[in-house]
This record gives C-alpha cells, structure tokens and sequence, in this order.
C-alpha cells in the first residue's frame, strides 16, 4: 500500500515508541505583514507550517533533512518572487514523535498559518483539529496538509491532507472487513522478469502496527505475482533488532537455497541480514531488495563491500547519481549543502512544496487565494511529475504512483539499474495492484 516500503522504514526509526515527554510546541518568530485575507496569508507573505519529529533523545534529528530541505525550497522560491506573489516565511513546528506535542503543532498551525508542508511527523494519530479548522472568516474549511512523509492512517485519510504517494482505495474501505489495499508491485515484477522463479523470505518492519499493516498488502501481492515464500515468508523484525535476531530467518535461507531477501524495515536490518549472509555461508540469493529508505550514503557505509549488489526501489529519480540532471533537485542540493546533505527524506518534502507550490500557482489564477482555494486546487491535480523528479502522479483522486525506478549498489555507489535511460521511470499501471485484506 502507498510507499509502504519506505514509510515502514522511515517508522521502523521510531523504535517501537508508544509515548513521549510532552513538550510545548514552538513556532519561528512571525514578521510583520499587512492584515491577513487569510490565516497565514498576507499581501506581502505567506506563512507555511512545517511539522516534523526532530529533536528526539531516540533518534535525534530524525527528520531534521526534511526541516532543512523546506527552508532550502523557501530560500529558492522567494528569490525568484515567491509563491502567488508572496514571500514564503516557514515557521517550523517541532513533534518530538509525540502525540500531543504534535497536536499541539497543529493547533498553532491552524491559528497561524495557510498550510501545512512538508511535514514529517509520524504520530499525526489526532487530526480533528486539521480538520475542524476555521479560516479567516470563521468557517470550518480545514487546514490544507501536504506532507512529505504521510504514516499515520488517520492522516493519510483526512479530507484535508493531498499526498504525492497517496494509497488509493484503503480509505474508502477502512472500516469494511476486508479492506482493499492499491499496492505498488513494479519492483517485483522487475526481478520475476529477470530472474523468473524467485523464492525466498520478506523481512517485515513490526515497530508499529500501521507499519506492518502497510507493508503486509505489499508484501503479498508480491507473493501472489510469483515471489514464493520459504519457510513463513514474511518474518517480524524490529529495528532495534541486533543482528542475532536475524540468523534464523538467514537459517531459512539457507536451508531452503532462497534466491531473494527483501528488507521492509529500517536500512539498518538490511545490513543485518547481509552481514549475517556472509557469516553463515548463505551465497543462494540472487536479489537482495529493500525500500527506498536504504537509497542513502549511510546505508553503503554501515554495510561496507556486503552492501554491492543491493536494490532499492524508489519513487523519485536517483538524486546520487541523477540530480545535476534536473534543476529543482539540483537547487534542493545546493540549498542543503550538498548531495552527502540529501536523502529520501529531504526530496519528498522538497516535492511535497513543489506541489503545493503549483496548488497555489493554480488557485491564484482561479480567484481570491484562500485555503478553499488551495484546497480545490490539490483536488484537481492529477498528473504532477514534481518538475520532473516523479512520474506523473494523481494526487486529486488520491490514487498511489504506478511509476518506480530500481538503484542498486555497483562498485560502492548506488546507481540507476532499471530503466536503464536516465531521467526515466517504469509508468507501467500494472505496476499498481489491488488486493482485499482483513488487518483491523
């Protein structure tokens, strides 16, 4: 479902966290603007929410590229004039992967801000008050949510919140037994093409429940395409695992000659099971795969030479090896102090401004911009391509993205694998499968 493999990894950091210390939420400093036609919204400004899980005793600076990555987008857009004519002012809400700081987060973005962007916070369990919002009128409109990273399903399904990897047709069947489940396949049906007869084991990111509940549709449409499971097939793991925790699923591989591993949890897993590989002997698997959240410089690092041969699935071009090649991703580098400074994080909350961005371009054309405005916008943007950075993308009718592309590490490096041609992603919408599972 959705970018499942990468959320799940992306949740798997949270370490199995149910709560933390809560804190107040905190805003940057507002600058003086005109009288607001809108919440956040001046002749001369336009105030822009960015929630994220940063300053974290478990994973600190967790999303903190994300952070980085907005303030990078606002840099670059307000030099040359702005979005809708306005200077864009961030105004940074720390969630501490907490529940209620993050509902403190929304609240003060409601009262003082257009929208929210770019967020990457992992407990947005409580959006009523997104979604209960009132705009400068009075009215409840709700306040706009583009987030770069969209975990929690209660977000995921808000009326308000238009994610550029959205998950179909779950929302409308949540509360039904079964639920259906759109889930993106494109890499499975690469390696069945070119390896045919693929049998093995899915290491499945169990931290928290909506990251196993999103992976586990993935995972199965894989297995019915033809990934056959040896032993049980999908095999619980928690990122805080030691590497011990996974010498029996490397047992099952070797004991059953498996020809694939595919990691769904935390990067960190990943170099588990190949260092674990190499202990026992295992030397049957012909494709070790993973999400995107293994497309990182830290991953080859940690994995060292166990790491050649690794595939990542992703979802954007391959920023590594590809971003010279494209001049938003090339100003998202430049504005975060380099390529060794970006990461999955960074780009899909610089595509999730990109969106936003075009929304508002577009509501500004239509009439008076208002969060209604922008909202009708979103709801009409169905083949958005991020300046090139995705494939095109129904975000309107919130249906997931059929176009992938495979990196994989060769020499040291993560390249582009499949489609060979740079610049170019797999759209094939076989890619999208749908399934009907019963998960709570």
């Amino acid at each position: 479902m959705k970018r499942a493999r990468v959320l799940a990894a992306v949740a798997a950091a949270v370490l199995g966290v149910s709560t933390v210390t809560a804190v107040a939420a905190t805003a940057s400093p507002r600058a003086a603007s005109s009288a607001p036609s809108e919440v956040g919204l001046s002749d001369k400004q336009i105030h822009v929410a960015v929630i994220a899980d940063v300053d974290t005793s478990l994973v600190p600076g967790l999303f903190k590229s994300s952070v980085d990555a907005m303030r990078a987008w606002a840099k670059h857009v307000n030099s040359q004039g702005g979005v809708a004519g306005r200077q864009v002012v961030i105004d940074f809400y720390d969630s501490k992967l907490n529940p209620t700081q993050t509902r403190n987060a929304i609240i003060q973005a409601c009262q003082n801000d257009f929208a929210m962007v770019g967020g990457e916070a992992l407990f947005m369990s409580n959006v009523s008050d997104m979604t209960s919002c009132k705009d400068a009128a009075g009215n409840v409109t709700g306040l706009p949510d583009v987030p770069g990273t969209a975990l929690d399903p209660n977000e995921q399904c808000a009326p308000v919140t238009y994610d550029l990897f959205a998950i179909g047709s779950y929302c409308s069947t949540r509360d039904q037994h079964p639920q259906t489940y759109q889930s993106q396949t494109g890499d499975a049906r690469y390696y069945l093409k070119k390896f045919k007869n693929l049998h093995g084991i899915f290491a499945v990111a169990s931290d928290l429940k909506s990251t196993r509940n999103n992976e586990l549709p993935t995972f199965t449409a894989d297995a019915k395409l033809g990934m056959k499971k040896d032993g049980q097939g999908f095999y619980d793991v928690s990122a805080r695992a030691p590497q011990s925790a996974v010498t029996p699923f490397i047992e099952v591989v070797k004991q059953n000659n498996s020809n694939f591993v595919y990691n769904g949890s935390a990067p960190s897993v990943a170099v588990e099971l190949r260092k674990e590989a190499v202990l026992q002997g295992a030397n049957s698997v012909k494709v070790w795969a993973c999400n995107q959240a293994c497309y990182t410089a830290d991953f080859i690092k940690q994995a060292g030479s166990d790491a050649e041969g690794e595939t990542s699935v992703i979802y954007t071009l391959p920023f590594y090896s590809e971003y010279k090649t494209n001049p938003s991703l090339q100003a998202l580098v430049k504005g975060v102090g380099g390529v060794n400074n970006t990461d999955s994080n960074a780009v899909f909350s610089w595509v999730s401004a990109l969106l936003f961005q075009d929304a508002m371009a577009k509501a500004a054309k239509a009439g008076p911009l208002t969060r209604k405005s922008l909202l009708t916008a979103l709801a009409n943007e169905h083949s958005f391509d991020a300046q090139g950075i995705t494939g095109p993308n129904d975000v309107g009718n919130r249906r997931p993205p059929a176009c992938i592309m495979i990196a994989q590490v060769m020499r040291g490096r993560w390249q582009r694998l499949y489609p060979t041609k740079a610049g170019t992603f797999d759209c094939d919408k076989k890619n999208v499968a749908t399934s009907q599972m019963d998960l709570g």
